[in-house]
């Protein structure tokens, strides 16, 4: 199994470890897991087109969060993305992984850092449902143009 997928069979187990009683440790890591699980699985399928081997760990160790939360909150702008002549049905499922991975990293910052936050199975379940959702959404796309055009921006910082 790739480290991403693990990753989300991660956050799932931390969500489910404790139904009646969940511990916020456990919840606030089902959360932060599951925005990691997406971030890894962006990079996998960007490194995996590179053609030198020996290169994809040094090249998957150049993305930033923050240019990757740039990017993708811009995806969603079609005055910057027009996406004009593309498959509607593309546009929006590259929508959606690119609003998830927005979603799961403010979560992840609240998760990690915000401690007057409380988190219930339900919150991290739902973000544990994001991931999942982002996931299956990607594999019916990423082997369309504009999805391997997204992995793309991602390693590239926008101009403003």
């Amino acid at each position: 199994m790739a480290y991403h997928d693990d990753l989300l069979q991660q956050a799932i187990d931390l969500a489910d470890k404790n139904p009646a009683s969940p511990t916020q440790a456990d919840l606030r890591r089902s959360v932060s897991t599951a925005y990691y699980a997406l971030f890894h699985l962006l990079i996998s399928e960007t490194i995996a087109h590179w053609n030198l081997a020996s290169s994809r760990d040094a090249l998957g160790r150049m993305f930033e969060h923050s240019v990757m939360r740039k990017v993708s909150g811009r995806i969603s702008d079609s005055r910057i993305f027009p996406f004009t002549g593309e498959d509607p049905k593309v546009v929006q499922n590259l929508k959606t992984v690119a609003q998830a991975f927005v979603e799961l990293q403010d979560n992840r910052h609240i998760a990690d850092y915000d401690n007057t936050t409380f988190w219930t199975r339900t919150e991290a379940l739902r973000e544990v449902t994001t991931a999942a959702k982002a996931f299956s959404t990607w594999r019916a796309i990423k082997n369309k143009k504009i999805a391997q055009d997204y992995l793309v921006s991602l390693l590239i910082k926008p101009r403003d």
